[in-house]
């Protein structure tokens, strides 16, 4: 029966260091970014939830008592349920991202928030939010909100860098993106920001140079 430490490929008396270890190894491998086929990320994102919900619960001494005392008791968690509506309502307002549809989005993210409190959804959340464009203080509140609660996720640090570079702060968007390189060196779309963005960058600068 999988439970978070199988999840995370752990005994029950892992120590917090090999937790945190196995949780960095876990989500690069899984990290949603790395796959381009549809079905593949989809997998990749259920997986990546998982071990995100594994970490967020067995780093947290409280939550980690209350979910052995759940195991020694042989029953799942009350909030089983909520979390899988909050993951279906995740999974769905990120298709409405893709079509450039934030306030649906918005909707469906303020759902997975109230049933699940990942920072995943909150950082999703203010992402959607900023892209709205009427809404773009509480979103970046959010965004920061969710990088305070698990900074070491690069995801966090590259949609703060998208929400960044969507209103023109490119200085802002880069750094966002190198934080994000700084917890996973290989993530292409940190990479892809900031070449985009050095590019930009150099452009402006020969503009100038020229009288462009």
């Amino acid at each position: 029966m999988e439970n978070y430490y199988s999840i995370l490929g752990l005994s029950s008396n892992a120590t917090p260091s090999e937790i945190k270890r196995a949780y960095l190894r876990l989500a690069q491998q899984h990290h949603p970014d790395r796959f381009t086929d549809e079905k593949e990320k989809q997998r990749a994102h259920e997986r990546f939830s998982k071990i995100t919900a594994a970490y967020r619960t067995l780093s947290d001494e409280k939550l980690k008592a209350e979910y052995d005392k759940s195991l020694e008791k042989g029953y799942k968690p009350k909030d089983e349920v909520k979390e899988t509506q909050a993951k279906n309502a995740f999974t769905r307002a990120l298709k409405f991202l893709k079509q450039n549809d934030p306030w649906r989005a918005v909707n469906l993210l303020r759902i997975a928030c109230r049933y699940d409190s990942n920072p995943i959804y909150l950082s999703y959340l203010g992402l959607a939010l900023v892209y709205t464009k009427q809404y773009r203080q509480e979103g970046f509140e959010k965004l920061k909100d969710a990088i305070k609660k698990m900074m070491f996720n690069p995801i966090l640090h590259i949609n703060l860098g998208r929400a960044y570079e969507s209103v023109g702060k490119k200085t802002d968007a880069l750094y966002s993106y190198y934080e994000a390189l700084n917890w996973d060196a290989n993530n292409q779309v940190a990479k892809r920001g900031v070449e985009r963005l050095q590019e930009k960058k150099k452009k402006g600068f020969f503009a100038k140079l020229f009288g462009g």
